[in-house]
């Protein structure tokens, strides 16, 4: 599996799995859509395009998370799946997939954001974690 589920007092998260950044970054966020809950089979899959500038990985984890809580909570997007990774400098691009959410839908939890809170991403040792408020 690329993630497993970390049980954590009044919160959730995830520690996730990958040899490269772009497997790290894929792991994180299938494991983020999985936290969130489960589309209905068949759903209509959409994507789009992030253009992020960050300092540091963790920084940029954060600013992908958050804006797939965003999309999720606005758009009524899961995107559980990365298309494009190219970084660039400070610069990243990300392309990604995902299911519109119907009434159908299955919640796992409702999350309020990503947190520093224990945050890693360890290249070396290929895993990261990532604490969800909820």
């Amino acid at each position: 599996m690329d993630f497993e589920i970390i049980e954590h007092t009044g919160d959730v998260g995830i520690r996730y799995f990958g040899s490269t950044v772009t497997e790290l970054f894929s792991s994180a966020l299938k494991g983020t859509a999985y936290v969130i809950g489960d589309p209905a089979p068949g759903c209509s899959r959409s994507g789009t395009q992030l253009e992020l500038q960050f300092t540091d990985y963790p920084d940029l984890m954060m600013q992908l998370i958050d804006r797939v809580i965003y999309f999720f909570e606005i758009e009524e997007i899961l995107y559980d799946s990365i298309t494009q990774f190219t970084i660039e400098d400070n610069n990243a691009k990300i392309g990604l997939e995902g299911c519109s959410i119907d009434a159908n839908f299955q919640y796992r939890y409702i999350l309020k954001a990503p947190t520093y809170h224990k945050m890693e991403i360890n290249l070396e040792k290929g895993y990261g974690i990532q604490i969800f408020d909820i």
